[in-house]
């Protein structure tokens, strides 16, 4: 089964675009106003034109209200949401849309109790973090942290094209997250980085 590839951090419709021809499988889109990869809805609009019916929109939200979530959904009806703040099972349950849930490895010390109460959670997304920030540091965390015995985990924190199969190497997740890994600048993917990125995902053999 090949390694579900998702590129968050999308803000334009030329990085969308070039996600998508080679060959991600999600785009994140950034729904929380204080981050620098916040997109607004002018720029979903432009975003979703174009989009294939193929690939999977990811909007991150980090302790939403209800009607974000939904203002959102107008827009992209058939998304996976994803809770990157401190959401409970039963709001994250409420939309009845997939979703993915995220810890912050840092601040979770029973990985695998975390794991469970959000066994609903179609995908865990294990990133690195601060007490400020809850993702999106960029910053590797130390893979010996990974509960190796869930098959529902998608790993970010840090990663790029250039330690990428080291950690397939280590583990093989049911996918990865990159996000300033592949960027030229904040908020600006860099084509050559993404490409590398997901050829070598996707070409990856133990």
């Amino acid at each position: 089964m090949s390694i579900f590839v998702k590129i968050c951090g999308i803000t334009n419709e030329k990085d969308a675009y070039s996600a998508i021809k080679y060959g991600a499988d999600a785009i994140g889109l950034n729904q929380f106003i204080k981050s620098p990869r916040y997109v607004d809805e002018s720029e979903l609009f432009k975003i979703k034109r174009v989009l294939s019916k193929e690939i999977t929109v990811v909007p991150v939200f980090v302790n939403p209200e209800d009607e974000e979530v939904f203002n959102f959904l107008q827009i992209f009806p058939n998304s996976t949401l994803q809770f990157h703040g401190s959401e409970t099972r039963s709001f994250c349950e409420k939309f009845n849309k997939p979703y993915i849930k995220s810890i912050n490895v840092s601040n979770i010390s029973n990985h695998e109790n975390f794991l469970k109460n959000y066994e609903s959670a179609e995908q865990i997304l294990l990133d690195s973090g601060t007490e400020q920030l809850s993702g999106g540091t960029g910053e590797k965390f130390d893979w010996n942290q990974i509960p190796t015995n869930f098959n529902n985990l998608i790993i970010a924190g840090g990663l790029n094209p250039n330690n990428i199969l080291r950690l397939l190497d280590y583990f093989i997740p049911f996918g990865v997250d990159v996000c300033s890994g592949v960027e030229s600048k904040k908020g600006v993917k860099d084509t050559t980085k993404m490409k590398n990125f997901i050829d070598f995902v996707k070409k990856y053999e133990r």
